[in-house]
């Protein structure tokens, strides 16, 4: 029996991924858009995620992110209003945008590829980010850092007058560079 609960025990240490959470701090999960021409900076400053890497078992790899929208913060008040109203993220409807992957994979030491889904709006579509992550020597802490491009219109994100992108650009860069530390086991 001692022999069967020490395999137990072992088996589960050595199946388990390494699972972190961020410490979102400012200026972690920005954003840049153009209006009229003009770089249009902003950043979300309420998310949580999620990220698992197991060495052994890719397969057990996994990234997810909830960003709460009504954290939208551009500097400008009368701009996150609008951002949070119905013609863009429509706050109230739909408070969150989440991506969850379907694959995670390390391409090299430190730099990994995520594919999965990414919701906005409602709308629901597939995405790959590259990014890289470092852990500290310590494993207390680690970084991650990514960038990707997005259209806005792809996700309903601008209706009415504001889908015309002679005034609002549709791409929209967003960048992460986000500190994690080890999840709770």
């Amino acid at each position: 029996m001692r022999y069967l609960c020490l395999c137990l025990i072992l088996c589960a240490g050595a199946a388990h991924a390494d699972c972190w959470k961020p410490v979102p701090s400012p200026k972690s999960l920005v954003f840049s858009a153009s209006q009229a021409g003009a770089p249009f900076p902003g950043e979300f400053k309420s998310y949580t995620a999620s990220l698992c890497l197991d060495p052994k078992d890719a397969a057990r790899n996994r990234l997810e992110v909830q960003v709460d929208v009504g954290s939208v913060d551009t500097g400008l008040p009368e701009m996150d209003d609008a951002l949070k109203g119905e013609d863009f993220f429509d706050q109230p409807r739909w408070p969150q945008a989440k991506f969850i992957s379907d694959s995670l994979k390390q391409v090299s030491p430190g730099r990994y590829s995520v594919t999965g889904k990414l919701t906005v709006r409602g709308v629901t579509k597939p995405v790959t980010v590259p990014f890289s992550f470092a852990p500290a020597a310590d494993g207390k802490q680690a970084r991650l850092e990514a960038k990707l491009t997005l259209k806005r219109l792809d996700y309903g994100i601008g209706q009415g007058e504001w889908g015309d992108t002679q005034w609002v650009g549709d791409p929209v860069d967003l960048v992460f560079s986000v500190n994690f530390v080890p999840a709770d086991r």
